[in-house]
């Protein structure tokens, strides 16, 4: 989580709040665990260069699209909107190819975009649909912001259903969680690796699950290990994330090999980041991190130097489901 180098050892005071004081919806914590190619409309209906407007409008009308991305193989090299269409029709130019009229500098998500990036890329542009290409620079799909909402509802529902399912063993868990042992969950993180991103916080969150543990808490504590995480990612030279989980709450420690958090208390103030394009391209590095983790945590402490990194260690109370401490 380093992002610059500093000489004295800095470190921030403990936060200490009562549990269940913050909201964060499932919604939210989607939003950051899934992305475009889990939303977008694939394969995505394309027309080529020398195909006429008119062709690309009977297109539009049979699939109820606002846009059509022209491809050459599975290359992108424009795109024809409902407007296009409407001007060639004024214009007299319904007849000629798409390639003359077509929008050539076309804006484009990548398909590993969380969906929190293409919600911002939706606010940032207005458009009503993205094409969306792969690593290689190929169109695999289209997606709209109903393709995002349609996404969301259908994983809220398998969330719902997933919580019918284990009804029985919360139940049960609840009773046993007085004796439940110590769970610890360990893995190493990688500089860069951006896909791997969460899936220490989806662990943590399947444990919490099958003990019972009140949604809204195990909710708090992923958006905690979510970012803990990333911030390893984006900021340092790699490395480790620990999750330990009690009876009475869970500690999340964060440690890194890197240059350290040189103001802390700045780096705690929203929209505040260093990260460098790559990062932010990727839909990462907005400067929430450790707004989020400070939001989210019962207790945070964090500590960083430039010769042993950052040690970020959060603790999140845990109640059961129904109230019961």
């Amino acid at each position: 989580m380093g992002v610059s180098t500093v000489t004295a050892r800095t470190s921030v005071p403990v936060w200490d709040e009562q549990p269940g004081r913050r909201s964060v919806p499932l919604a939210q914590v989607l939003v950051y665990e899934l992305r475009v190619r889990d939303a977008m409309s694939k394969p995505p209906v394309t027309a080529a260069p020398q195909d006429s407007l008119r062709s690309i409008q009977h297109l539009m009308k049979a699939h109820k699209f606002s846009g059509v991305p022209i491809v050459e193989g599975d290359r992108l090299v424009g795109l024809v909107s409902i407007e296009d269409i409407i001007n060639a029709l004024d214009r007299g130019h319904i007849n000629e190819p798409a390639e003359r009229h077509m929008t050539r500098n076309v804006v484009t998500l990548r398909d590993h975009y969380s969906l929190l990036r293409a919600v911002a890329e939706f606010e940032r542009h207005g458009f009503g649909r993205f094409p969306v290409l792969d690593a290689g620079d190929r169109l695999v799909g289209m997606i709209t912001r109903g393709d995002i909402t349609t996404c969301l509802m259908h994983h809220l529902e398998k969330r719902a259903e997933e919580a019918i399912a284990h009804e029985a063993a919360l139940v049960a868990a609840r009773v046993a969680d007085e004796k439940a042992e110590r769970v610890v969950i360990r893995a190493p993180v990688r500089t860069g690796d951006y896909d791997s991103a969460g899936k220490v916080s989806q662990r943590m969150r399947q444990v919490l699950r099958e003990r019972g543990i009140d949604p809204e808490v195990r909710r708090r504590a992923a958006v905690v290990a979510y970012e803990a995480e990333t911030n390893i990612i984006i900021h340092s030279l790699g490395g480790e994330i620990v999750v330990t989980i009690d009876p009475d709450k869970v500690v999340i420690e964060a440690n890194d090999v890197g240059p350290g958090i040189e103001n802390i208390e700045l780096a705690m103030q929203e929209g505040w980041s260093t990260a460098g394009r790559l990062p932010r391209e990727l839909g990462f590095g907005a400067g929430m991190g450790l707004p989020n983790i400070k939001r989210c945590s019962d207790r945070l402490e964090i500590q960083s130097d430039s010769e042993h990194g950052t040690r970020l260690r959060a603790e999140i109370f845990l109640k059961r489901a129904g109230g019961a401490e």
